[in-house]
């Protein structure tokens, strides 16, 4: 997987650009509204979090059944107001810079390229461990939680909320993991370097079952 990191918008642009207040402290979420990546487990964490004075910024798309039900979960949890459906945003990935923390709620997940826009835009993290998440992450990196746990949700958030210092230092970690592993000139080199192999005649392929 490679990770192309686009030109961010700064801070006030991007809040300019999803009309939200400067002074607020906005949880952001990336994603299809579908049941596999769990934005009604980041609504449920929402009544944890009654002390943090925090707005919650959704950008993606899903069905119209889809998203008045998560409309009408939001009602009843009574959080509605705490709320921002901003649809389908056109280079999502540049106002990244508007969040000060970006939540991955997953049931599952392959390598979510979410996750890399977030490392890019240096925003801390709270994302469900599942699937290629830890392979991507760790706890160095940022808060990890189980799936399906709006509790453990929400003491993510409430983490980053509360020690600042400690969340930026995890996505400056995070950052620097992505040009590390994940950006072109680590991949063009192990590239190179399974081409050096074969080229030594050490990738020579074994025979081909009838």
């Amino acid at each position: 997987m490679v990770a192309r990191i686009a030109p961010a918008l700064d801070r006030d642009a991007a809040r300019r650009t999803l009309g939200i207040p400067r002074e607020d402290f906005v949880v952001g979420w990336v994603g299809r509204l579908s049941v596999e990546k769990g934005p009604d487990v980041l609504l449920d964490a929402l009544p944890h979090l009654n002390t943090v004075p925090l707005t919650i910024s959704l950008i993606g798309g899903g069905t119209g059944a889809e998203q008045r039900a998560l409309r009408a979960r939001a009602d009843k949890l009574g959080v509605a107001d705490r709320i921002r459906w901003h649809g389908v945003v056109p280079d999502a990935e540049r106002v990244y810079t508007a969040f000060d923390v970006c939540v991955l709620s997953s049931r599952t997940e392959g390598t979510p390229v979410v996750l890399f826009e977030a490392m890019a835009a240096g925003v801390p993290i709270v994302a469900t461990a599942v699937g290629g998440v830890p392979d991507v992450l760790s706890a160095e990196e940022a808060v990890l939680v189980a799936s399906e746990d709006p509790v453990g949700l929400a003491a993510g958030i409430r983490d980053v909320y509360a020690h600042a210092a400690a969340a930026a230092r995890r996505a400056r970690a995070a950052r620097l993991r992505l040009e590390r592993e994940f950006g072109v000139g680590p991949w063009l080199d192990r590239y190179a370097g399974i081409y050096r192999l074969i080229t030594r005649g050490g990738g020579a392929s074994a025979p081909v079952a009838a």
